[in-house]
């Protein structure tokens, strides 16, 4: 039987250039050995990430990540910093110069 993750939730606020800032978020996760697992936008007012990384690993991420966004959680405590258990970090990203207008084409594909 799989074991069940450990998560957290973290909540960010930026307003700073939405483009910008994601990548710099997915230069973050990559650089602390987390994986993008899933994410959902939502207009160009929010982003919506599920983040895989090792609990030795989340501290040293929300430092990091802490220097780009405003995070609403304090850092993380009670964390075996040896504990290489795999975690789920849900964290939703609101972006202040969103309008709530941003649209997605998607083209015609024949067939």
């Amino acid at each position: 039987m799989a074991s069940i993750k450990k998560k957290l939730s973290w909540q960010a606020f930026s307003m700073k250039d939405r483009n910008e800032i994601i990548e710099k978020i997915k230069a973050v996760i990559s650089n602390n050995d987390g994986y993008i697992i899933h994410f959902q936008m939502f207009s160009n007012l929010a982003l919506s990430l599920s983040i895989e990384i090792e609990e030795n690993k989340i501290t040293n991420l929300h430092k990091r990540l802490s220097h780009i966004i405003n995070l609403t959680e304090p850092e993380p405590n009670n964390l075996n910093q040896y504990s290489k258990l795999d975690w789920w970090i849900l964290m939703n990203v609101s972006f202040g110069k969103g309008k709530g207008d941003l649209k997605m084409e998607i083209p015609n594909v024949l067939g």
